[in-house]
């Protein structure tokens, strides 16, 4: 083997040495690329499902207003109909005074 031979083998070694090295490099980043969009995926998932929860909380607190407001309504307009209707007896009265 020539000298010239020993040359191009160790500078392949050290070409293929590097290639390695950048390798490993890039399997980490990947690794830890992969890492934290399997994190944000969990975050997501966990932020939908709460979401959906308050969505729920939120559906469920408008029919209790509806309800609420619905049967306190109607106390009220019974009481504004028997008030309407107690000022017409009145006129009726003075009418036929």
């Amino acid at each position: 083997m020539t000298e010239n031979d020993r040359t191009i083998i160790a500078d392949f070694e050290s070409k293929l040495h590097r290639l390695v090295y950048e390798f490993k490099q890039k399997e980490e980043l990947n690794n830890e690329l992969n890492r934290k969009i399997e994190e944000k995926e969990n975050l997501l998932k966990e932020l939908q499902l709460r979401c959906t929860a308050l969505e729920k909380n939120y559906n469920d607190l408008k029919q209790a207003k509806i309800i609420t407001l619905s049967s306190s309504g109607v106390e009220e307009t019974k009481e504004r109909i028997s008030k309407l209707v107690r000022e017409i007896d009145r006129c009726i009265e003075s009418l036929k005074k």
